[in-house]
């Protein structure tokens, strides 16, 4: 009985995995869509079309889409192939509009924001170019880690 409880463990475990890897996709990909959307907007702005529906459905799609700067962040993060440094992700940010217009020192922001993501173990620092740079912590990484540390509970 014991191991059919580890098997079905596992087997939950594997489709959790497996769930996890493309959740990761799907939020590289609404990523993709968020900033083509507003490269497309601009260039709508600039030829002086009408963007009042464009307007409306933006709206709309922004009360559906769960962002905020620390997602944001981790969601370039995740959808780059190589580490970022700061700056690197301050332009990502920029090409999804706006979202750090607010704040007075953008790279500070972006700073502390990987620190914390640093620490809740979501993504790793390293160097690139001489400057510090970050990559995310792939899931299976992670999920090979958790093990002991969570006593098997999530």
């Amino acid at each position: 009985m014991d191991n059919d409880y580890r098997k079905a463990y596992d087997t939950a475990a594997s489709e959790l995995e497996q769930f996890l890897m493309q959740q990761e996709k799907m939020e590289q990909r609404i990523l993709a869509l968020r900033k083509t959307m507003n490269a497309l907007y601009t260039l709508c702005q600039q030829e002086g079309l009408n963007t009042s529906e464009m307007d409306k459905r933006s709206a709309y799609l922004a009360e559906i889409v769960d962002s905020s700067v620390t997602k944001d962040i981790l969601q370039i993060i995740a959808a780059s192939r190589v580490p970022l440094t700061t700056s690197e992700v301050r332009a990502e940010m920029n090409k999804l509009g706006g979202s750090m217009a607010e704040h007075s020192n953008p790279l500070a922001t972006i700073n502390s924001v990987l620190n914390r993501l640093v620490e809740a173990n979501k993504v790793e620092e390293t160097v690139k170019d001489g400057r510090k740079a970050w990559r995310r912590k792939r899931i299976a990484t992670v999920v090979k880690g958790l093990g002991a540390a969570h006593n098997g509970r999530l």
